[in-house]
């Protein structure tokens, strides 16, 4: 993949990345501040880690324990 980045022009920091293998382009927008990265990507792992525990095979008394013990 390549970066164009002043190939996009937006107001969220839009950055348009050409995927030459494949070819098709991505427009990849950016946070305009790293407060608001920040939160995205602990959001991101606070739904790819309840999403885990979801899926496990126990009772849900056990889910939440393991929950509480991560956030701890």
């Amino acid at each position: 993949m390549m970066d164009r980045p002043n190939t996009y022009s937006s107001n969220r920091g839009g950055v348009l990345v050409e995927d030459t293998a494949y070819g098709f382009d991505i427009v990849i927008h950016r946070p305009a501040n790293t407060n608001e990265l920040e939160r995205r990507v602990a959001q991101a792992h606070a739904d790819a880690i309840i999403a885990k525990v979801k899926k496990l095979n126990c009772s849900a008394e056990q889910k939440k324990q393991l929950i509480d013990a991560v956030c701890a």
